[in-house]
Formats: structure tokens, C-alpha cells, sequence
């Protein structure tokens, strides 16, 4: 694994790089870019356990802090937002295409939770984007627009997904 930065605006991104086993850097290998849920960071799900195991599968990876967070610069620390994580999956595409062995036409985008949300609208707007997978992908703006933030409105949810699953599995009208 290599540190790198990128730039997004005038600061910097931290991110980290993996390279799959037996990396030649005369061959042109497909390629992942990975992002963190919502007060995450890149080390945690995001590289941790998607990016090292896409890395195994032949993928060169890059996870990234999202700006304003992690080792990434940044003003105001720890700020949310959308538009600026969207910039950072094109930021990161810029950088892939500058790396000889990275397949140009064979880029993808990998977000979980949060990143997920970014990862989806990034893609509709980058095309340099080929692939997009989410794991429980949110969209995080809309939830900060109309869901419930309260204490304890998540499990709950949670809770009544899988009392209406039950039963629909028991024959009930779907919702």
C-alpha cells in the first residue's frame, strides 16, 4: 500500500493506493475507487476490507479521506458536504489517468453507506466512471432534508423493515 495525495480545489486529499499481487507496472489493470461511509474514514470499511480484498481480485484501489475530514485538507474540519465529496471522486479520477498501469476505460467507484450516495452521484455525472457499486448506500443530503435524525429513528426503522418483510413472507399486501 502507498500513501498518495491528490488535489481537490487547493488542498490536498489523502488517500491510499493498492497495487494487486505481482503489480507489473508494464500491464494496464481495472480500478476501484473506494469510499468511506459518512464519519468514517479511509482505513475503516472503505480500504480496510473492500479495498484490500478488490486489491486480492486483480484491482489497483484508491481510498480516500473526503476532503475536510481524516488526513485530507480542508476548511472548516470535519464539514459534510455533498458537492465537495462528489468533486472528490473526479478529483481521484483525474489522478488514476495519470497512472500508467490504470485502464482509463476501466474505473469504478465503490461507496459505502454515505460514500455509497456520493459513489452513485458522481458516476451519473463523471463518465469517466464505468462501474458503481453501493453497499447500503445512502443519500445523505435528502437525509438531512427530510429523514428523522432523532435518537434511536434508525433502529426503529430498522425494526419495522423486518416486521413488514415477516409479513409479506407470511402472505401481507407488500407496502
Amino acid at each position: 500500500m502507498e500513501h498518495v495525495r491528490f488535489k481537490n480545489r487547493s488542498w490536498d486529499v489523502a488517500a491510499d493506493l493498492r497495487l494487486p499481487k505481482d503489480f507489473d507496472p508494464s500491464k494496464k489493470y481495472p480500478a476501484i475507487i473506494c469510499a468511506h461511509p459518512i464519519s468514517s474514514c479511509k482505513e475503516q470499511t472503505a480500504g480496510s476490507i473492500y479495498g484490500e480484498r478488490l486489491t486480492e481480485q486483480g484491482y489497483v484501489t484508491l481510498a480516500f479521506d473526503a476532503s475536510h475530514q481524516g488526513e485530507s485538507g480542508g476548511e472548516p474540519r470535519h464539514l459534510e458536504d455533498p458537492a465537495t465529496r462528489v468533486e472528490d471522486f473526479r478529483c481521484a479520477v483525474d489522478y488514476l489517468v495519470t497512472l500508467d498501469y490504470v485502464d482509463e476505460n476501466r474505473i469504478g467507484a465503490l461507496g459505502v453507506c454515505g460514500g455509497g450516495g456520493y459513489a452513485a452521484n458522481a458516476t451519473m455525472t463523471e463518465h469517466r466512471i464505468k462501474a458503481l457499486v453501493t453497499v447500503v448506500g445512502a443519500n445523505y443530503g435528502r437525509l438531512m432534508r427530510e429523514g428523522d435524525l432523532s435518537a434511536g429513528a434508525a433502529i426503529g426503522m430498522l425494526e419495522a423493515v423486518g416486521r413488514q418483510r415477516t409479513a409479506e413472507a407470511r402472505g401481507a399486501d407488500p407496502v
